[in-house]
């Protein structure tokens, strides 16, 4: 634990040299006037490093992290992987589990695969649709869904406080994943602002 830690530490602080090095490369080049180069610490810089800062994070990949984390949160915590004894509560909560996941997996189907399905775009298309920008999502609620099923037939889960202690321990240990998503992204469209 404390390696990975180290190693989140470590890539943190390189992103945010880099950052560093290049606000200060963005100024250089546009004061030695390189062609197509904006600076950093100009005005127009400055507002938008600030005034963009958020736009700059929202993007699919922060929901998709966010997602990620909660279905491998409620995934691990129902322990459906198997950790603990095998016992016959465990074995008839996996059924039904799997009952369950089959029945979610059907109704996607059919909300996509039948003919004018609704999450098929508007030429019939599957890439790009509503259902190829919702797939990191539905996996996520297919996950979380088969999980809550086993962790309450198999008494994992005991009270709603455990559900969702699951789904917010699947965040908390993200967390370094998030941290470095915004110092990555952040750095990556400053890239492009700069040079692009």
């Amino acid at each position: 634990m404390t390696n990975r830690k180290t190693i989140v530490a470590n890539t943190a602080v390189i992103i945010v040299c880099a950052e560093l090095l290049l606000i200060l490369l963005s100024w250089y080049l546009a004061a030695t006037q390189t062609e197509g180069v904006r600076s950093l610490l100009s005005s127009e810089g400055i507002r938008w490093f600030f005034g963009q800062y958020t736009a700059v994070l929202l993007r699919s990949e922060l929901i998709w992290l966010l997602l990620a984390s909660m279905a491998g949160g409620t995934l691990w915590r129902s322990d459906i992987m198997g950790r603990g004894d095998q016992n016959l509560r465990r074995t008839y909560a996996l059924r039904i589990s799997m009952v369950v996941f089959v029945i979610l997996l059907i109704v996607v189907m059919l909300l996509v695969l039948v003919p004018h399905a609704v999450l098929l775009s508007s030429t019939g298309q599957l890439w790009p649709s509503p259902f190829s920008r919702a797939s990191v999502p539905l996996l996520a609620l297919l996950i979380i869904v088969t999980s809550i099923f086993y962790g309450i037939v198999s008494r994992t889960f005991t009270s709603l406080v455990s559900i969702i202690s699951s789904l917010t321990w699947g965040i908390e240990k993200a967390s370094s994943l998030i941290l470095l998503y915004i110092f990555a992204f952040h750095f990556y469209e400053s890239l492009r602002y700069v040079f692009f």
